[in-house]
């Protein structure tokens, strides 16, 4: 009940925000192959501003996801019911994006532009926005096509793979138009390596 609720709320979320989706689409993809396109997307205030939007609408279809076919499913969260469960993975993306905060408070390079800093925080979102809607075309044509779920499952960690190692490529670009490759890759690990490092080690020890 609770999963179907979320599901048509963040469906009518998206369709009052279908404008500015398909306003900063366009600059979405643009990102995906290009470092550039990140700075002139972050330097169009309308744009920038539309994508923080959409980025926080594709919160809850996102979690929805990851709940339904279990993409983070660690052997803590055996115990819970379907609504608890389902709480407990939208408590578990808060907890991961005040942690990728922390890290960045903590090991923000000092030696960067303000410009570069703002364009490497914010080029997540941009990520996020991609890879929301890549999870939600392929959970819907995948199940009706009639795929067992640990298919689906599986072709989504593998996306969802391939996607981080394109933001991580970006980010490098991004770091390293301000400074050395090697310093470009140390704030990549320390940015990056860390917050996510850690979910994925909760997920097969915990």
């Amino acid at each position: 009940m609770l999963f179907d609720s979320l599901a048509l709320f963040s469906a009518l979320v998206v369709l009052l925000l279908l404008r500015q989706l398909v306003n900063v689409y366009p600059s979405v993809m643009a990102c995906l192959w290009r470092g550039k396109e990140c700075f002139n997307l972050e330097a169009s205030v309308k744009l920038a501003h539309d994508r923080d939007i959409i980025a926080m609408a594709m919160v809850i279809p996102f979690c929805l996801v990851v709940y339904r076919f279990r993409l983070y499913h660690p052997v803590f969260l055996d115990g819970f019911g379907n609504n608890a469960l389902l709480g407990m993975y939208f408590a578990v993306f808060s907890g991961y994006a005040l942690f990728r905060l922390a890290v960045f408070a903590l090991f923000r390079p000092k030696t960067l532009s303000s410009k570069t800093l703002a364009v490497s925080r914010k080029v997540a979102y941009t990520f996020f926005i991609f890879l929301t809607l890549l999870l939600l075309a392929m959970g819907g044509i995948m199940c009706r096509l009639g795929l067992d779920d640990s298919v689906v499952r599986s072709a989504m960690l593998w996306v969802s793979a391939v996607v981080y190692t394109l933001f991580l490529l970006r980010k490098l670009q991004i770091f390293n138009s301000s400074c050395s490759v090697f310093a470009a890759f140390l704030y990549l690990c320390a940015l990056e390596m860390i917050p996510t490092g850690i979910l994925i080690v909760s997920a097969i020890v915990f």
